[in-house]
């Protein structure tokens, strides 16, 4: 029987696997530049498409930028970039698991240890992997073949921006 620690250590070893460039790093600035024609450097595989998105809240406006990068895997993900060229928000589909050390970054090792604690209180068990706190949220399911998830730090939203834009 396979032991709660093992599971974890499974998402964990999962999130080290690729070592593909990513192109955001959570509450930081996008790794490459975003531009309506811009493709990662030295990585003629991958590719990138941008997108402006404005939502609103009564009569605020906010304003962000999604910019999806498609990995060599053939994972989509997309992040989403608020005022001060910052990602408040990524998302991912695909095949693989996107390689989350990369894409979470500084708030890694807070997933890693709140999922550890997750599965520690539940004895174990299968299902999503999700960390819910005040200060990030990651939500990641599906199975080998078809992975998806989301990640992203409640109080960034950009104001009229809620978790259900972040698909």
């Amino acid at each position: 029987m396979i032991t709660s620690q093992f599971r974890v250590l499974a998402v964990v070893v999962a999130s080290f696997a690729t070592f593909t460039p990513a192109y955001a790093a959570l509450g930081g600035a996008p790794t490459y530049p975003v531009t309506a024609a811009s493709t990662s450097a030295g990585a003629a595989s991958q590719g990138t498409a941008v997108a402006r998105f404005a939502a609103s809240a009564n009569a605020a406006s906010a304003n962000y930028t999604v910019s999806q990068t498609t990995l060599p895997s053939g994972t989509v993900v997309s992040e989403y970039i608020g005022a001060g060229n910052t990602v408040f928000a990524l998302s991912w589909e695909g095949p693989t698991m996107p390689p989350l050390k990369t894409l979470l970054a500084t708030y890694f090792p807070t997933y890693v240890q709140a999922l550890t604690d997750a599965h520690t209180a539940q004895g174990g068990g299968y299902g999503s992997a999700v960390v819910r706190q005040s200060a990030l949220v990651v939500e990641t399911g599906g199975h080998m073949g078809a992975f998806v998830g989301r990640a992203y730090l409640p109080q960034a939203l950009p104001q009229g921006v809620s978790a259900d834009d972040i698909k």
